[in-house]
């Protein structure tokens, strides 16, 4: 067994504000440097990101991508990853001081099929708890769930953006993100691979990380509609993805309400960008119909489990009252 614990992996695209915070906080942890390896995939920055890194930081390990990969890029570090067990993180994260130590024993505690997510505080505020996961409707629409509703003990949730992991889970998923994903949803699909092969994901309160959001914010970055899009589209291959043949029949009437609302309420509150970025989404399902059937096929293989125990603990009730205001 390698004596490195902790493979942390994260992409960046112009993030050079946050590389330094992000990297220092890994140093200042309670395990030793040569316990925990940073793997840093720069997605063609222009800012000096890499640059930045390689002069500053020498024992990171950095992967300089020709072009943006997006969320794909993470399958480029699985390779050379030496951990035990594997992070996968944003660098717009601090951790505390014994995350990564409590990572380590919350892990070795409960075994190799138990995958684990951090509690999250925001960076400015550090006393106010941030969403530290995600739930799922059976419309295949996802809800940050509000602060109020997180019990800080450890539990099995449904979805998380940042997971620890045991390598050997790796090696059965096959690949961290989709590659065709780019942004957004991503997590989702990984997240729902993981309960495919059997395997379940807790929340663990005692490993802390803060958000330290960038000077740019996603929607003013990226833009609202490219958001958008990517979000229909990508979870809609996610659904076609991993629902077996009963549940695509039983959900499908949710899934094409749901989006059938957000498009009213587009037209209505005439919001004509974000209309036709879903309309650009669903297109791009319907005319990639072969591939998006290719990675079922691919998904299904790897099956274990069937679909009472991966939607098990998805909900509704947070999604109608605040995407569709009923009750």
């Amino acid at each position: 067994m390698s004596k490195t614990k902790i493979s942390i992996v994260a992409v960046t695209f112009n993030g050079i504000d946050l590389i330094a915070p992000f990297i220092n906080s890994i140093y200042k942890s309670s395990l030793n440097k040569d316990e925990v390896e940073i793997i840093i995939l720069d997605n063609a920055s222009n800012d000096g990101t890499a640059d930045f890194i390689e002069i500053n930081y020498p024992l990171v390990k950095l992967i300089r991508n020709k072009k943006n990969k997006g969320t794909a890029a993470f399958n480029d570090a699985t390779n050379i990853t030496k951990g035990e067990y594997l992070l996968i993180t944003d660098p717009d994260m601090i951790f505390e001081k014994n995350c990564l130590e409590n990572f380590y024993k919350t892990a070795k505690r409960l075994g190799k099929g138990i995958a684990l997510s951090p509690t999250l505080y925001e960076y400015d505020n550090k006393e106010k708890l941030m969403s530290s996961y995600s739930i799922l409707s059976r419309s295949f629409y996802s809800l940050f769930i509000n602060p109020k509703h997180i019990n800080l003990k450890l539990k099995e949730i449904f979805m998380a953006g940042f997971i620890f992991f045991h390598r050997d889970m790796l090696k059965k998923l096959g690949y961290v993100f989709d590659n065709d994903y780019f942004l957004y949803g991503e997590d989702f699909d990984l997240c729902l691979r993981i309960r495919l092969l059997g395997f379940k994901l807790y929340t663990c309160p005692d490993t802390i990380m803060y958000n330290k959001p960038p000077s740019h914010t996603s929607k003013r970055y990226i833009g609202q509609a490219r958001i958008t899009y990517y979000l229909e589209r990508n979870m809609l291959i996610t659904f076609f993805k991993i629902c077996s043949a009963k549940t695509l029949i039983l959900y499908f009437p949710f899934v094409v309400f749901a989006r059938f609302c957000a498009m009213v309420k587009d037209l209505i509150t005439i919001n004509h960008r974000i209309f036709l970025s879903r309309v650009k989404a669903y297109l791009w399902v319907i005319f990639n119909l072969d591939l998006i059937l290719k990675k079922r096929r691919l998904t299904q293989k790897i099956r274990i489990k069937n679909d009472k125990y991966i939607f098990s603990i998805s909900n509704d009730k947070y999604f109608i009252r605040s995407k569709l205001g009923f009750f």
